[in-house]
């Protein structure tokens, strides 16, 4: 019972869970101990490597050295006069049966650079001149031995490296150079080296600090440039000394060791591919993988069998809340488990009750709102609605389950919005649109717009609707009354002085130049006072009339202040203008209003003036009408005077 009880909480079984996969971890851990190996291995092969290319120079150095103490000692047996060294060369050089075995050719060479005597002679080089040879210039001038860069000789062009030693009379005058030539092709000096391989496909190179391949032990060649691609070869020129690993010249991951020679300026590159070199460690590492995959396939499957096992409780209980979220389950869910399972279960049933009556609450709020509040989801279909949104749609009654789109049309800037364009936009905070519902109805709204789980299957769209009908018809009112005059019902001066601004703007762009009108009226104060301030704005008004009726759709009436008025005709030209505006004079001379027995009229003084590109602003032109206004009162009013646009001083005469 005790053990029962223990396992009876859902906390227990997962440590138990975890106790089990910790073990198996340590098992695993245990066994992977054996990559600690791998550290050590690596480093015996670096080792390995390390110390082929150490032996091969070092058996290098010997070799040359063992060959250049040989020679020194035969150059200083030959201690002789010019004249007796040229004279006996050629026997001279049949003797040397030791540095016969020793070099590839034997060559006795005096102080101008030709050769004496040569073994063998079958090479043909006797009577050739060296000179220009740089081991023979360095011998020449530093009187000491000399081991030269390989270089491409004259026996049938095989490369070759030469050691040459100076010769002296018995003055310790030079007199001449003892050579010994080295074919690196050869079966003698490089013939054990080329055989050398590190492993069974590492190879060993051999290079000169100035950049050439004495012998490459992967492709035989010899006297080419080495590559500077590889960034230790380049390390090793400059006198690197050391094992890394890299990539060798066949692009192969290799470890590469680097040994400078004593002897000569010259270093020995071992070379050995890491496929080889880590192959012990590749092959404990394709055990341990299958070790592991055998653990794996029987450690997964128990540990799945037992999760399930475990969380099967809670795979009931999800499926119960999917129900009662859906509503297909009205009653608390009930699911059986551990302890801990049985508490969520009651602490989801207790928080979807109050949930239940949050909502209810909920929906009494949004039924008395004046805004419309919609939930839909992500076909459209509406999932909630308050009885303000149902007005807007156009249903009396509910009308959950239908399709929000298909029931309305809805119009922001000129441009329908669609069920895609809310689905994947971002939230809306405001939109000025207009609905039309499937009655014909037509809505000014305020729309906002809430995503929720957007992208998901289960995404949903939250909308809120403002009925905006009476704050667009306040707004459209306010901007009204700031462009009109309130007792004549044309333009004030504020939109007058907007419109022209904006032709003068265009003047550039018209082939017909636009004019301006300025209207003074004549004699307007006798019929306020005489008649009264209700017959002065009942005048005011039918002029207004006569004006809006004598102009064209495209013209602008505007009441500039008091008993003044203006009027602009874009592209009008100044014949036409001045036919309006005679027109005009006399309509206004025409109008007469009668009251109380007595006729009342006026008259109008008008200024006209073109709009041009040289107007610096509207007040320029505005002046030059005005000026045509008071010429007119001056010539005794009721006349149109035309002021022409004063001509460009750059167009001036004399």
């Amino acid at each position: 019972m005790l053990i029962q009880r223990w396992f009876g909480s859902l906390v227990n079984r997962a440590v138990a869970l975890v106790t089990i996969v910790v073990l198996v971890t340590a098992l695993i851990v245990t066994g992977a101990g054996s990559l600690l190996s791998r550290t050590e291995l690596e480093q015996q092969a670096r080792d390995q490597v390390a110390t082929i290319a150490e032996l091969v120079s070092l058996e290098l150095d010997d070799r040359l050295g063992r060959r250049l103490e040989i020679l020194s000692e035969v150059a200083v047996s030959l201690t002789m006069s010019e004249t007796a060294l040229r004279r006996r060369a050629r026997v001279i050089v049949q003797q040397q049966v030791a540095l016969q075995h020793e070099f590839d050719g034997l060559y006795l060479i005096d102080t101008e650079g030709q050769v004496l005597a040569e073994y063998p002679e079958a090479y043909e080089q006797t009577g050739l001149n060296v000179s220009h040879r740089d081991y023979f210039t360095r011998v020449a001038s530093q009187l000491t031995p000399v081991i030269s860069e390989p270089f491409v000789s004259n026996v049938r062009n095989h490369p070759a490296v030469m050691i040459a030693v100076p010769v002296f009379n018995h003055d310790g005058r030079f007199v001449g150079a003892l050579g010994g030539a080295i074919l690196l092709e050869g079966d003698d000096f490089m013939e054990d080296f080329s055989d050398l391989t590190v492993g069974e496909t590492g190879y060993l190179n051999l290079v000169s600090h100035r950049g050439t391949i004495i012998s490459h032990g992967a492709t035989g060649e010899v006297m080419v440039p080495v590559g500077r691609e590889i960034p230790v070869m380049t390390e090793a020129l400059a006198g690197f000394e050391g094992t890394v690993q890299t990539q060798n010249s066949l692009g192969q991951d290799s470890i590469m060791s680097v040994q400078q020679m004593a002897q000569v300026p010259w270093f020995v590159v071992a070379v050995w591919p890491t496929q080889e070199a880590y192959a012990p460690i590749t092959r404990a590492s394709d055990n341990f993988v299958w070790i592991l995959f055998a653990v794996i396939l029987i450690v997964v499957p128990l540990a799945l069998w037992l999760f399930r096992r475990l969380m099967a409780p809670l795979q009931t209980l999800a499926i119960q809340i999917q129900e009662r979220y859906q509503g297909t389950r009205t009653i608390p869910v009930e699911v059986a488990g551990g302890r801990e399972i049985r508490r969520v279960a009651e602490v989801f049933n207790t928080v979807t009750e109050t949930l239940h009556q949050e909502q209810q609450r909920a929906e009494s709020i949004l039924g008395v709102l004046q805004e419309g509040v919609l939930m839909l989801d992500a076909d459209g279909m509406i999932r909630f609605a308050n009885g303000a949104a149902c007005r807007f749609i156009g249903v009396d009654d509910n009308c959950l389950g239908q399709n929000f789109f298909d029931m309305v049309t809805i119009k922001a800037a000129g441009q329908p919005w669609h069920r895609t364009d809310f689905l994947k936009g971002a939230d809306i905070d405001s939109l000025y649109a207009t609905l039309r519902n499937h009655r014909a109805v037509e809505f000014d709204i305020d729309l906002t717009l809430l995503h929720i789980r957007q992208g998901l299957h289960n995404e949903q769209l939250v909308f809120v609707l403002r009925d905006d009908t009476e704050r667009r018809r306040e707004e459209q009112r306010l901007s009204w009354e700031a462009t009109h005059d309130s007792l004549t019902q044309v333009l004030n001066r504020r939109a007058f002085t907007a419109t022209l601004v904006k032709l003068l703007g265009e003047a550039a762009r018209q082939d017909t130049p636009s004019v301006l009108m300025l209207i003074d009226l004549d004699h307007f104060k006798p019929v306020n006072d005489q008649g009264g301030h209700l017959l002065g704005d009942d005048l005011l008004r039918r002029l207004a009339d006569l004006l809006k009726d004598s102009v064209r759709h495209s013209d602008t009436v505007a009441r500039l202040g008091g008993d003044e008025f203006g009027v602009i005709l874009p592209s009008c030209g100044l014949g036409p203008a001045e036919i309006l505006a005679e027109k005009i004079r006399a309509g206004v001379e025409a109008l007469r209003i009668e009251q109380d027995g007595r006729s009342f009229g006026v008259t109008a003084s008008i200024g006209l003036t073109e709009l041009t590109i040289r107007d610096s602003g509207p007040r320029e032109v505005v002046a030059r009408a005005d000026e045509g206004c008071y010429v007119a009162k001056s010539r005794g009013r009721n006349a149109v005077v035309v002021v022409p646009v004063p001509p460009d001083s750059g167009d001036s005469g004399d």
